[in-house]
């Protein structure tokens, strides 16, 4: 085969992969605009996905966040049994997520982090006393901020993502070279992330993730353990010995790099990943809104915080 030849296969192969990864494209983006697409509202973000705030009775808030690829409907029960102990709680929902799988795909590690340190520093400007919280990414996020806002007076962690995946490593080196290919990458195990079948099928989620977001992922990670020393509030993280993403020695590995000297590391089992929504959440909840109302009891807001709540 002469150079030419073989330039013109090298050619043909090339575009081949280029339609293939542009119709798959299309059909992911098509199969999510079928499902949500009717539901967005004037910005953007499908109904149920939206970012809410739960006014409390006292002068705490706290910040929760979601995980990556969900929304903070995935953040409603404990949000709930906080409120229900007097809490203001803010659930934003994260740069990228709750709309398209294209916004997704425009998102960055930056975004993430800058959207949870805008949450936090918004809600000290509010309330006396804030604490911060957050689901498997999220989880991560809140561990970033709480190691940088030390008037932050403590952290609920539910299975934060601060793991060591050989996966996640090898797609976030390869990233540039995987995306020629494909990109969205799609098929992940959601009967393990959440094993409550009809609490899955309600979820809003893409259902998919590109290569460079998983490198976004990765870099989140990477900071939220290294800032793990520098987290001094009291901190309770709860993880399922039956999350497939986070193997119990690496949940502990992470827990005992926090220098807090009041932290806890709570076990539930039965149920998947995404904790806050599959089987026993709401007892998962109630225990975390217990071990807050222990460390920050609640008082009268307004005899001693007279800045203005939020509506």
């Amino acid at each position: 085969m002469t150079y030419l030849e073989y330039g013109s296969v090298l050619a043909v192969v090339a575009a081949g992969i280029a339609v293939n990864r542009a119709v798959r494209a299309w059909q992911v983006e098509r199969a999510f605009e079928a499902k949500f697409g009717a539901l967005r509202n004037a910005r953007g973000v499908i109904a149920g996905a939206e970012s809410f705030t739960l006014s409390g009775s006292t002068d705490r808030a706290i910040v929760l966040l979601h995980g990556f690829n969900d929304s903070p409907q995935t953040m409603r029960a404990p949000a709930m049994a906080m409120h229900a102990a007097g809490w203001t709680v803010y659930a934003p929902v994260l740069p990228g997520h709750g709309r398209s799988p294209r916004a997704f795909a425009a998102s960055t590690a930056d975004d993430w982090i800058g959207a949870a340190r805008a949450a936090v520093r918004e809600a000290l400007e509010r309330h006396e006393r804030v604490a911060v919280g957050g689901l498997s990414l999220g989880g991560a996020l809140a561990a970033i901020v709480a190691s940088e806002e030390p008037s932050v007076k403590a952290a609920v962690l539910f299975a934060p993502f601060l793991v060591h995946s050989r996966r996640l490593g090898a797609i976030a080196k390869l990233w540039p070279l995987i995306t020629l290919g494909v990109k969205y990458l799609t098929g992940g195990s959601a009967t393990r992330a959440v094993r409550d079948p009809e609490a899955r099928a309600s979820l809003i989620a893409y259902g998919c993730s590109t290569p460079r977001l998983l490198r976004e992922v990765q870099r989140v990670v990477r900071r939220a353990r290294a800032a793990l020393p520098a987290v001094r509030q009291p901190v309770w993280i709860a993880q399922s010995s039956d999350d497939y993403r986070i193997p119990d020695e690496q949940a502990q590995g992470a827990f005992d790099l926090l220098r807090s000297g009041d932290k806890r590391l709570y076990w539930t089992t039965g149920n998947g990943h995404v904790i806050t929504v599959d089987h026993g959440h709401e007892e998962l909840s109630a225990e975390a809104a217990r071990w807050l109302e222990s460390r920050l009891p609640g008082r009268d807001a307004d005899s001693k915080d007279p800045r203005p709540r939020v509506p």
